[in-house]
């Protein structure tokens, strides 16, 4: 499953074909035996004309270029919720982009098909399928508040979501990053002006559990830098951790994790806990139980977290948002309606006042 490091051949018109996009200055360094890419943290050095582990970036001539640049492999337009993101723009209608490629390689990947591709020679694509600009047209279009990148990893295509993203502000839409949180902080800082939301898988806080199922174990800056793009970019942060029997379920394991959440991220930040599906590579191990996604949530209560969510269908309260200091609810939720009950305007409690950390407009 493991996509090595290949050589990439490209002539002088290739690089400046539509899909190749030179890379800021800013995630890339030259050293004596190549150029780093400073785009995720495997920071691969790349020789010339060497692609990276993600297949989505080349070093030509002591420069680095995205190999796929405004390569759509799949688009739709979702309620913010299907993210999932709970706390910012609830209801909001978004348009939700996915590139090829990704620098994991997670057995499980529900969506493998675009996640695993190639991107080199741009999926034999000569122009952008979905540029910049057409992105932001099409949100519009669809009525849409918000653009967000997701179903593959976009820290491999930096330059397409700072360039979409920066647009996308400037004719008012609010950005979501759906990230497994293996970018760098050259890339965040890169990003972090023109990210609304930074929405991010925490798997497991085990390197382990990462080289057995991801093919990596540089999972160690991952809180770290969620912490950054709160705390100086003012992003809003929400995380997820999809539940695996045998591999990431266990008491210990949890309520460390949602410790660490609450350490970097602080209590208020939403912690998403989903079902896992066997698919792919990993159809060996079992869907996750509804019970351990419910005693998950209790673990993460105990730790001192507000908001700990859940799609188990026998307990739907738990889509739900109530006031951790007064229990009214505020937000009902299914999987097709959201209903805004006991919320003032600036994301606080009708009813006691308290501060829920909801955003309800774009500042």
């Amino acid at each position: 499953m493991n996509m090595e490091k290949g050589t990439l051949w490209l002539d002088e018109p290739a690089v400046h074909s539509g899909v190749i996009y030179r890379f800021d200055t800013r995630i890339q360094h030259v050293e004596s035996t190549g150029t780093r890419c400073l785009a995720c943290t495997r920071r691969c050095l790349l020789h010339e004309r060497q692609v990276g582990y993600c297949s989505a970036v080349v070093n030509w001539r002591q420069q680095l270029y995205s190999t796929g640049y405004g390569v759509i492999g799949e688009a739709g337009v979702t309620p913010i919720e299907q993210r999932p993101v709970y706390h910012y723009r609830p209801g909001t209608r978004t348009l939700a982009l996915g590139g090829l490629g990704c620098n994991l390689r997670c057995a499980f990947c529900q969506n493998w098909e675009i996640a695993f591709r190639d991107v080199r020679h741009g999926a034999s694509l000569t122009a952008p399928n979905v540029s910049p600009e057409y992105a932001i047209e099409l949100a519009l279009e669809q009525r849409c508040s918000g653009l967000v990148w997701t179903f593959n990893e976009p820290s491999i295509a930096p330059m397409y979501v700072y360039n979409s993203a920066r647009l996308a502000h400037e004719a008012g839409l609010y950005t979501v990053f759906v990230t497994n949180g293996f970018l760098t902080e050259q890339a965040l800082r890169l990003l972090g002006p023109y990210i609304d939301v930074y929405r991010i898988d925490i798997k497991s806080l085990d390197a382990h559990f990462y080289r057995q199922v991801a093919a990596t174990s540089a999972n160690t800056e991952m809180l770290p830098l969620a912490r950054l793009a709160q705390q100086e970019f003012g992003i809003h942060v929400e995380t997820v951790t999809n539940i695996m029997p045998t591999l990431n379920d266990q008491d210990e394991h949890l309520s460390r994790l949602a410790d660490q959440i609450v350490r970097y991220l602080g209590p208020g930040t939403p912690w998403h806990l989903t079902t896992y599906v066997p698919y792919a590579h990993m159809k060996h191990i079992p869907a996750t139980p509804p019970a351990t996604i419910l005693r998950a949530r209790d673990l993460g209560l105990a730790q001192g977290l507000h908001f700990v969510y859940t799609d188990v269908l026998e307990a739907p309260e738990t889509m739900h948002t109530f006031c951790p200091q007064c229990q009214t609810l505020i937000i009902e939720r299914s999987f097709d309606q959201v209903l805004i009950h006991e919320l003032t305007s600036d994301g606080r409690c009708v009813s006691c006042g308290y501060d829920l950390g909801i955003v309800m407009t774009v500042a």
